[in-house]
């Protein structure tokens, strides 16, 4: 890891599988990772007032509270980023999961080195961005948004999206008219290149799509996905 994020270490996982999070534990000591582990919503609650983390990982099937509702909780009171694993995948939990601010996700089963690669990604993404030079606004015809405020507004109306909602609007936005590929929405917007079952930026793309009224055709608007080619922000077909 960077020397930037030397110190960006601290994680809590908080998984009721305690045969899981012990080989985590294991597996993320050679690289300096403190591993703190909750394995119900209370014991998360106690130790994230105990001691601030840098990152949470989290999963949605616990014993005392729904992980989605602990995610809720999480975010009303912490900014740090939350990679969510999920049970098979299913999506409906993966896009409620993303929309209440998770970083990314996980379908179990997954491999311990995947994840790490995860981590990394999202602390590198999460700690660096500040560090970077300003950046101006951007505007594509009705639609502006801020990357420093994270303002996003389309036809006057102002529009809450997550983190890596909006670094993928950028992206389309600064391409606007042109072909994104999906590989490269990922390693500009996620810190990764998404592999053939990896569903985080199609995730991503109906989510913004829904909250910028894009499929209403909203402001003469639109993301398509060009099959095999990738994803265009632009005019929509007929729009003056």
């Amino acid at each position: 890891m960077a020397d930037l994020l030397a110190d960006k270490r601290s994680i809590l996982l908080i998984d009721d599988d305690a045969e899981l999070a012990q080989m985590l534990c294991e597996y993320l000591a050679p690289d300096d990772y403190r591993v703190r582990v909750a394995h119900t919503g209370a014991q998360a609650d106690a130790l994230m007032a105990q001691a601030p983390f840098d990152i949470a990982l989290l999963d949605l099937m616990l014993p005392d509270v729904n992980g989605l509702h602990l995610l809720k909780r999480l975010r009303a009171r912490w900014s740090r980023p939350v990679i969510m694993f999920t049970a098979h995948g299913g999506e409906p939990d993966r896009v409620q999961g993303l929309e209440l601010g998770a970083d990314d996700y996980l379908a179990k089963p997954f491999s311990a080195r995947e994840l790490k690669a995860r981590i990394h990604a999202v602390l590198r993404r999460f700690y660096a961005a500040p560090h970077e030079p300003a950046q101006e606004m951007v505007i594509a015809g009705p639609l502006s948004y801020d990357p420093v405020s994270g303002r996003t507004v389309i036809a006057g109306r102002s529009v809450v999206l997550t983190g890596a909602e909006q670094r993928i609007l950028a992206v389309l936005m600064r391409a606007y008219g042109q072909v994104v590929s999906r590989e490269a929405i990922g390693l500009q917007a996620l810190g990764r290149q998404p592999g053939p079952f990896d569903r985080s930026v199609e995730t991503h793309i109906s989510s913004l799509r829904r909250k910028l009224g894009l499929e209403q055709g909203e402001a003469g608007l639109q993301v398509r996905n060009l099959r095999g080619q990738g994803y265009v922000l632009g005019a929509q077909a007929g729009a003056a």
